[in-house]
């Protein structure tokens, strides 16, 4: 099974956000996203994720799920919704950032 479809069902299960997470692992949501996605994490961030998580490193590591995490393929449609809510949540944080930077703009201008 997939690092990311692992810490996603751990992540529902505590009923938290992949942002959360990112929060309290101190990295950006983008980062730890792509980092998951390609199984790049460093074996340090997966120590301090399962602790974090409150769950075993082993978690994270076995190829089959945990017995307390439902298997995503059972349920159809169960990948596209998560994909769907970790999509809105990178709306809301690329949301903020253009904000972010329409700020910056106008204050610059505004020096002119």
């Amino acid at each position: 099974m997939e690092l990311k479809k692992i810490v996603d069902q751990l992540l529902k299960q505590q009923n938290r956000s992949l942002s959360w997470l990112a929060g309290e692992m101190d990295k950006t949501f983008d980062g730890l996203k792509l980092s998951l996605v390609k199984e790049s994490i460093k074996y340090s961030d997966l120590k301090r994720m399962s602790k974090i998580l409150k769950v075993p490193a082993s978690v994270l590591f076995n190829e089959d799920a945990p017995k307390s995490v439902v298997l995503e393929e059972e349920v159809p449609y169960a990948g596209l919704k998560s994909e769907l809510a970790s999509c809105r949540e990178l709306v809301e944080a690329l949301k903020s950032q253009l904000s972010d930077k329409e700020k910056i703009i106008n204050l610059l201008d505004n020096k002119s």
